[in-house]
C-alpha cells in the first residue's frame, strides 16, 4: 500500500517542478526579447512553434499509435488566429493592406473578434479544439484506425488547404498573413 504521506510528498514535488518550469518559461519570455536581435528572436519563435507541432504529433503517435498526417490543420488554425490579431494592430481601425488588393472595403465579420488580445488567446486554443473535437468524434465513432486514420487525416489536411487557399480575398490565401514582430505587447523586441 502507498501511504498518504508519500502521495502528498510526490504531489508537492510535482507542483514545485511545474512551478519552476513555469517560472523559467516566463523569465525566458521576458529576457529573450531584450537580449536577442530581431533575426535571432524570430528564429527562436519559429523553432519553439515547430517544436509544439512536433510534440503534438509525438503525443498522438506515442500514446495512441495513430499517425496523424493532418496535424498541420490545428497548428495552422491557431497560427492564423494570432496572425489575424497582429494584422489588426493598425492605427485608426485601418484595414490590413492586402484587403485593398482585392477590393474589400469593410473588415469581414469573422475578423472582428481578433481586435481583442484576450479573446484572440482564447480563440487560438478554442478554434483548433472545436475542429479537432468534431473530426475526432467522426473518426472514433466510426472506429477508423491504422493506415486508414493516416489517410483520412491527410485528406482532411488537403480539404482545409484548399479551403484556405481559395479564400484569397479574406485571408490572403497562399500569400499568408504578413505580421511584424518588432514589438511584442508594445515593447520593442531586441535590437536590429
Amino acid at each position: 500500500q502507498i501511504s498518504s504521506t508519500n502521495v502528498g510528498k510526490s504531489k508537492k514535488k510535482f507542483l514545485i517542478e511545474v512551478g519552476i518550469l513555469i517560472g523559467l518559461a516566463v523569465l525566458t519570455g521576458i529576457l529573450m526579447p531584450l537580449i536577442f536581435p530581431n533575426f535571432r528572436l524570430q528564429l527562436l519563435g519559429r523553432f519553439l512553434a515547430l517544436s509544439i507541432g512536433a510534440l503534438g504529433i509525438d503525443l498522438i503517435w506515442g500514446y495512441t499509435g495513430l499517425l496523424s498526417l493532418g496535424h498541420g490543420i490545428f497548428f495552422a488554425l491557431g497560427g492564423y488566429a494570432i496572425a489575424m490579431h497582429l494584422n489588426l494592430q493598425l492605427p485608426d481601425s485601418q484595414l490590413p493592406e492586402f484587403f485593398g488588393l482585392y477590393g474589400v472595403k469593410e473588415l469581414p465579420f469573422f475578423w472582428q473578434p481578433f481586435y481583442s488580445f484576450p479573446l484572440t488567446l482564447i480563440l487560438v486554443w478554442f478554434i483548433p479544439a472545436i475542429i479537432a473535437g468534431f473530426l475526432g468524434y467522426l473518426v472514433f465513432r466510426n472506429r477508423i484506425k491504422g493506415v486508414y486514420f493516416s489517410i483520412l487525416t491527410q485528406a482532411a489536411l488537403l480539404v482545409f488547404f484548399n479551403l484556405f487557399n481559395g479564400q484569397q480575398k479574406y485571408i490572403n490565401g497562399t500569400n499568408g498573413l504578413k505580421t511584424s514582430t518588432e514589438k511584442i505587447f508594445g515593447i520593442l523586441a531586441g535590437s536590429p
